[in-house]
């Protein structure tokens, strides 16, 4: 995986509910004192991740418009479990633990 640290990033084409979902993900796991990575690619290729919390080892999507087959590749190709958070609602810690 490319890696940056406790870093956000974003793909050009993410809605700002998108972004600001992320960023508040992002924020959570931070003051938990824990590692993220955004917009990770894995080594394989087979696809980047929004966000890898990497001390529990697990990959976050933000979904906001994404089509159900891109969500179905996600979950057979992704190397680690993925927790799904709908970008239109308010954030609360109970949306990733």
């Amino acid at each position: 995986m490319n890696r940056v640290k406790n870093a956000l990033r974003w793909g050009s084409g993410e809605t700002d509910a998108t972004i600001l979902m992320k960023l508040e993900v992002c924020k959570y796991i931070k003051s938990l004192g824990e590692e993220f990575y955004t917009e990770a690619i894995f080594n394989d290729e087979t696809g980047r991740a929004d966000i890898i919390w990497s001390d529990r080892q697990l990959i976050i999507e933000v979904v906001d418009s994404e089509k159900e087959k891109s969500i179905r590749k996600k979950i057979t190709k992704y190397p680690l479990p993925i927790i799904w958070v709908n970008a239109n609602q308010k954030f609360h810690e109970k949306l990733i633990l």
